[in-house]
């Protein structure tokens, strides 16, 4: 059986990495949707508030939360999201198991990374991260071995029907950076030095791109813990909670103060 038992620097990640949980709408679920049309706002703050929204997807009253750390150039990453990212949507996502978020860890060798992190914080300032990040990595190939990838997350932006010059203009003058500055700070101050890493249930972690069935055990048997303690807290108001596991790392890209490959 698979199971991780995260460091306590893993550990000490966890709070800092789902501060954006709290964005969450008073319905329970994360606020994912556009706020308006298709126009990219012009204030930075506005832009961090929104794409921190849009990169979280399920309910929030699902009983496990997941937490993806990634980069849109790593070919680990990508082969997670070929092999094993539509599953996890489909199996748990979908079906009101698993709460998760997206945070991002560029690779300083992976040139085109941390433009392409701005064009999918750029298009979920306008709700509309998770079909941009779809095409990042459906079409990572293309951009990343271009000279102009912003000719590429242009066209991409224009496919998903984002108004071009305000999406032009916030990949110009990086207006998601500060967002960005903070899931590096966030992730590196602990010591994660590879991607694609995954928290789950704030309990476990999984490193590389393993494949959907590891992903599969944990997340089931931390749905059934849950659900068993919260069966048990509204009979008799007790609490319950799930067993950490020893490290198994999976393919991986690492290098540098971020992410590999």
């Amino acid at each position: 059986m698979l199971r991780t038992r995260l460091s306590l620097g893993s550990l000490a990640l966890v709070p800092l990495l789902l501060l954006a949980w709290g964005c969450a709408d008073k319905d329970g679920n994360a606020q994912t949707t556009s706020d308006s049309g298709s126009v990219v706002p012009s204030d930075i703050q506005v832009i961090m508030q929104r794409a921190d929204r849009a990169r979280i997807e399920g309910d929030s009253t699902a009983p496990v939360r997941m937490v993806e750390i990634s980069d849109f150039q790593c070919p680990f990453c990508k082969q997670y999201y070929d092999q094993t990212y539509a599953r996890i949507d489909s199996a748990y996502i979908e079906t009101g198991k698993v709460q998760y978020l997206w945070i991002s860890f560029p690779n300083p060798n992976h040139v085109h990374s941390w433009p392409a992190i701005e064009a999918s914080f750029c298009a979920g300032a306008v709700g509309k991260f998770w079909p941009m990040h779809d095409l990042l990595f459906q079409h990572q190939e293309e951009w990343a071995n271009s000279d102009t990838p912003m000719t590429f997350f242009e066209k991409y932006a224009h496919q998903l029907g984002i108004d071009a010059e305000s999406y032009g203009t916030c990949l110009e003058e990086d207006r998601p950076a500060p967002l960005q500055v903070r899931d590096l700070t966030s992730v590196t101050r602990v010591g994660v030095n590879g991607t694609p890493f995954f928290i789950i249930g704030d309990s476990i972690s999984l490193e590389g791109a393993a494949p959907f069935d590891k992903f599969k055990e944990v997340i089931d048997s931390l749905v059934a813990v849950r659900s068993k303690a919260s069966s048990k807290s509204n009979s008799d108001g007790s609490d319950g909670g799930g067993k950490p596991a020893k490290k198994e790392p999976a393919g991986r890209s690492s290098g540098g103060s971020g992410t590999g490959g």
